[in-house]
């Protein structure tokens, strides 16, 4: 398993991993340095990729997505990916780098992000299965996430755009890989980015009760649910938080995960503000971003470092977050309202999915956060008929497994690829970039 990200990005493909390997599949999963503990704890195998999860975080959150905002963003974002793409190879086929235990790789399982997934496949002559938190396969229903088209007609077209703008921003690092370390042609310039089969299989992380699988995504594309990881079973957790929660009202959560913000202070004073102001207890995580540095402390506020959402949640009345996937599916399977601060990415996509669900305000943009507009999220949080949504949300997607159906997506799809003779399982020459194609047409 190739994963690239942040641990909201991670996690899924643990609890993937974990099911895996209760159907007798041997599972290494590469990612960052960083969530090795995680990985191995979880009781699967590690293999370090390249890329530091918290510089491509950084660099997202300051450009918006994957173009830079400045010549001298260029370089950290190429250094990252490349970093990325040459590490890819040797998580397939080298040695556990602990044990030294060898590794003979049958079958890949991506995400997006991993760059270079379908070229190490088509070097190795393994099938390769995707799965992704966000959408990434063209649909006329809604438009690309990382695209800023509004206008529903250009939906289709917004896939093909990002794909080009990010393909050509990567062409080189992916030739030099693909001639130097996979010893394969380098692919044309008009390839787009992947580079890989029509009917290659994509597997949706999240539920259809949120977002119903597009009426024009073919059978080679599921939507399997929401894939949650339970840490809530094994955690313990402190007494001071335990007496906190008994004193008094379930409290609202405030927290942006792994993401920088660009003035914790300033917006650690406006979340206490907007606490005070609809007088509700609060429990802020303080982050990657360094928030919750309070001058003096609140009885109504209790600060928090990183603790299961699916534990914490159920304690919560709302929940307002950055809007990534994990986090977003932790809070409306535990019934929660829910605001989104988007950063960037995928999270505007969600906060809008959830705000047209009925179960939380229109999303806030990190840039916009303020008092006046966090008061009036929170209150909208609190109407009757907000929660009545949000529970009956959390009860449609309560029947789903979203880790047993990414699990039997790919078992199906494996199945089907062992049947194929090996010239069939090399991806098939790419086509270039069509117009007609791209619109839907035939």
């Amino acid at each position: 398993m190739l994963i690239v990200g942040t641990r909201g990005d991670v996690q899924p493909f643990v609890a993937i991993g974990k099911c895996l390997q209760e159907y007798g599949h041997r599972v290494r999963l590469a990612t960052h340095s960083n969530f090795k503990e995680f990985v191995k704890t979880s009781g699967l195998e590690f293999f370090p990729l390249g890329g530091d999860p918290k510089v491509l975080a950084g660099y997202m959150v300051k450009n918006k997505g994957f173009l830079p905002s400045e010549p001298s963003e260029i370089h950290i974002q190429r250094s990252q990916i490349k970093d990325i793409v040459f590490s890819l190879l040797p998580a397939c086929t080298n040695r556990d780098p602990d044990t030294n235990v060898s590794f003979n790789v049958d079958a890949i399982i991506a995400n997006p992000p991993a760059y270079g997934h379908t070229h190490v496949a088509e070097a190795l002559k393994v099938p390769l299965h995707i799965f992704f938190t966000m959408p990434w396969t063209p649909t006329s229903e809604f438009p690309h996430p990382l695209s800023r088209v509004r206008q529903p007609v250009a939906n289709r077209l917004s896939y093909q755009i990002v794909d080009a703008l990010i393909w050509m921003g990567m062409r080189d690092i992916i030739n030099e890989f693909r001639k130097k370390k996979l010893k394969l042609r380098p692919v044309t310039y008009l390839s787009g980015s992947s580079h890989s089969p029509h009917d290659l299989p994509y597997g949706y992380i999240w539920s259809p009760h949120l977002v119903p699988k597009p009426k024009d995504w073919g059978p080679h594309i599921d939507v399997v649910g929401f894939c949650f990881l339970d840490l809530a079973s094994s955690y313990v957790p402190p007494d001071s938080l335990v007496e906190w929660l008994e004193k008094g009202e379930k409290p609202i959560y405030i927290g942006f995960g792994s993401l920088p913000v660009q003035d914790p202070d300033g917006m650690t004073e406006i979340i206490v503000k907007a606490l005070e102001t609809t007088k509700q207890r609060g429990i802020i995580n303080k982050g990657w971003g360094g928030l919750g540095n309070l001058a003096k402390s609140k009885d109504f506020v209790y600060l928090l470092d990183n603790v299961p959402h699916d534990w914490l949640f159920l304690q919560c009345a709302a929940v307002v977050h950055h809007g990534g996937a994990g986090t977003t599916a932790a809070g409306l399977k535990a019934a929660c309202p829910t605001t989104v601060v988007p950063f960037f990415g995928d999270q505007p996509f969600w906060g809008r999915q959830v705000h047209a669900r009925g179960v939380g305000p229109p999303p806030i943009p990190v840039e916009e956060f303020s008092l006046k507009k966090l008061v009036s999220a929170i209150n909208f949080m609190l109407k009757p008929e907000v929660k009545i949504s949000a529970t009956e949300l959390a009860k449609a997607m309560a029947d789903e497994d979203g880790v047993k159906g990414a699990v039997d997506a790919f078992r199906k799809h494996y199945g089907r690829w062992k049947v194929k003779s090996e010239d069939d399982m090399v991806p098939r020459p790419p086509t270039h970039f069509s117009m007609r194609q791209c619109l839907g047409c035939t």
